[in-house]
């Protein structure tokens, strides 16, 4: 079977389908010194999602503090999608640079995508410079603010968008261990799909936003059910910056 290398690890067959094996890849692949720094990137998610659960704990104002509108949640998520933003504008340059246009142009999209949702959860520019909402979107935005996925009908699309961006980092780097139609196109498909140790940072939205757009969460549960998004967006924002950052340095060692 073909060895098929996703920056430097070994994913056609043999040790690289044993758990300590894709661990070895894994730190490989980040340039890690011990399969324990694969644990600990892996240790992020459970931390975010366990200071949601303490705050939760600890009562309504410390589980607002952490969930709320412009509270702790929704500030890294900005931070970790600029992060992600800007490293994606690097990728670009080089990428064109590299005269790897069809992947530079699927980066364009992911570069657009992050520009739109740092614009959305900044209200583009309205949290920031404090402008009035105008009076038509105040008529059709739930929280009276100037975005999109507050508007009524249209969160419901976002919900179903963000299950999808989950789906795929999920599901798609465990097909890219598996089947060999993806190992054909190995540089094409290693670049645009995450790499499979960044799974845990794409599932917890894709399995939560599953849940939330397929059954209604208990009546009693609803406001700690319905904020819990913003930690599962959180935690997709911080996958989103180390995507890029992973993609990055791929590029600077000169596997693309």
């Amino acid at each position: 079977m073909k060895q098929y290398s996703q920056g430097g690890v070994s994913v056609g067959g043999g040790r690289g389908h044993t758990s300590g094996g894709l661990l070895e890849d894994a730190a490989r692949a980040w340039g890690f010194s011990s399969t324990g720094n694969v644990l600990m990137l892996w240790g992020i998610p459970v931390l975010i999602v366990m200071g949601a659960v303490v705050a939760a704990l600890l009562g309504k104002p410390a589980y607002k503090w952490y969930t709320g509108e412009d509270k702790f949640a929704e500030v890294m998520q900005v931070l970790f999608y600029t992060v992600a933003f800007v490293f994606c504008s690097v990728i670009i340059k080089n990428l064109f640079n590299k005269d790897e246009k069809a992947i530079a142009g699927l980066y364009v999209i992911v570069f657009l995508g992050l520009f739109f949702l740092i614009g959305e959860e900044l209200s583009w520019g309205q949290r920031l410079f404090g402008w009035e909402t105008s009076e038509s979107f105040k008529e059709i935005n739930k929280q009276d603010e100037t975005n999109l996925h507050n508007v009524y009908g249209v969160g419901s699309t976002f919900k179903w968008v963000q299950m999808l961006i989950g789906a795929y980092g999920t599901i798609l780097p465990l097909l890219l261990l598996k089947l060999n139609v993806f190992r054909q196109n190995e540089e094409f498909f290693s670049f645009v799909i995450p790499h499979f140790s960044l799974i845990p940072f794409f599932m917890p939205l894709f399995v939560w936003r599953f849940y939330r757009n397929v059954f209604d969460p208990p009546k009693e549960f609803y406001f700690v059910i319905s904020e819990f998004n913003e930690v599962m967006e959180f935690v997709l924002a911080v996958g989103m910056a180390l995507f890029m950052i992973y993609q990055y340095r791929r590029l600077k060692a000169g596997r693309v």
